[in-house]
């Protein structure tokens, strides 16, 4: 049962949550839990009873596939503030599809799919509710089919790179110690863009995310530092020249946002942890 004041706020206001009356939300906390998982521990396995639906606190882990050879393909990140495996509690006798492993230490919410799913018979509102998160996880789905279907494995990092940049704006103090005659030199390099990624996963598991192979990734990282496209450093990715970095694109930023593999957005919701 959850029992914390500002745990019961957050997830009030979570889109599956906030349609619910105040019965019906204390129901469905009174079967609820908050589990903590430390980095690398499993949530569950594939194949095991789908008996519930989980809301990421902090942290954030990976799903993912094992095939019959043994081998594992990130099909999502879920981080802060998202949802999981929700959709199961419409299927009968259903088993998760996938497994989910905590990359960061984690706080879960965990709520019973099946209190759940009878509070959303009395509800229509938050029926709706969740048919329409699905809708929207469904849409985005099928823009990775695309893009991973059509595109080559370095328009899909690029893609990548393109959704998920931070701007970042030179250092300008040099202007003012300048003579006069090289202010305007100083200036055209301040009015420069670069950017820059700070990876919450490990490259090994972007690669997977972006289905692209461990040693071609490296490859494909390797020669767009040599082009100077890309620079790394630890878990950051530097784009000395945003401008360089599209014109070698075949995506605008307006196609790229929301639709890349990589970048995973649920209308940019906080939980209070």
């Amino acid at each position: 049962m959850i029992t914390d004041n500002n745990i019961k706020a957050s997830i009030a206001h979570h889109h599956l949550f906030s349609s619910l009356a105040a019965e019906e939300f204390s129901e469905v906390l009174k079967q609820s839990a908050r589990l903590s998982f430390a980095s690398q521990a499993h949530i569950f396995y594939q194949g095991e009873p789908a008996q519930r639906f989980y809301l990421v606190v902090v942290g954030h882990l990976q799903l993912y596939r094992t095939n019959l050879q043994g081998q594992e393909k990130v099909i999502e990140v879920v981080r802060q503030g998202q949802t999981f495996a929700e959709a199961l509690m419409f299927a009968e006798q259903s088993r998760y599809p996938v497994s989910a492993q905590a990359i960061s230490p984690c706080e879960l919410i965990s709520v019973d799919s099946h209190v759940y799913a009878r509070v959303l018979k009395q509800n229509p509102d938050a029926g709706f509710a969740i048919m329409a998160n699905m809708s929207r996880r469904l849409r985005k789905h099928l823009n990775e089919v695309e893009i991973l279907s059509l595109q080559n494995a370095q328009n899909r990092f690029l893609l990548f790179l393109q959704t998920n940049v931070s701007h970042v704006k030179k250092n300008t103090s040099n202007m003012k110690k300048s003579p006069p005659w090289r202010q305007d030199e100083h200036k055209d390099k301040a009015d420069v863009d670069e950017g820059i990624i700070v990876l919450d996963i490990p490259k090994q598991m972007l690669a997977s995310r972006l289905s692209i192979q461990p040693e071609t990734f490296s490859r494909l990282m390797k020669r767009m530092t040599q082009e100077g496209f890309i620079w790394v450093k630890g878990d950051k990715i530097h784009i000395p020249s945003l401008t360089k970095l599209y014109a070698c694109s075949e995506f605008t930023f307006s196609q790229a946002e929301g639709q890349c593999p990589g970048h995973e957005d649920e209308g940019g919701f906080k939980i209070k942890p």
